[in-house]
């Protein structure tokens, strides 16, 4: 009996030698496959960082264009002479009625043209 036990711890022994030996020839392999797998995970993990961080910007830009959009509209509004009449009737500024003289300085003969 002690043959036969002999025998199987024998033959056990030698599969696990050779497993072991299997796994220490092929580490590089195993190493570098888990060097890549940890580079695929890091990839991943940065573009979906980078896509939320253009997501976001996106938000930003179309809050500020429509921003801007609004300004512009309340400017182009404030501007209409109907607005800047009713403004200056507000303030209690009376609009002129009759055009600006133009005023010629500068020329020796009195500002009169020949």
């Amino acid at each position: 009996m002690t043959e036969v036990q002999d025998k199987k711890t024998t033959t056990t022994t030698t599969k696990r030698t050779k497993w072991v030996e299997w796994v220490f020839i092929n580490l590089p392999f195993v190493c570098y496959l888990a060097l890549l797998g940890i580079i695929y995970i890091f990839n991943a993990h940065a573009s979906e960082r980078s896509l939320r961080r253009i997501d976001k910007l996106k938000k930003e830009v179309m809050d500020d264009k429509w921003q801007y959009m609004n300004l512009k509209q309340e400017l182009m509004y404030g501007s209409t002479q109907s607005q800047l009449a009713k403004n200056l009737v507000e303030k209690e500024i009376k609009p002129l009625g009759k055009l600006p003289h133009k005023l010629n300085a500068g020329k020796e003969d009195g500002g009169k043209d020949k």
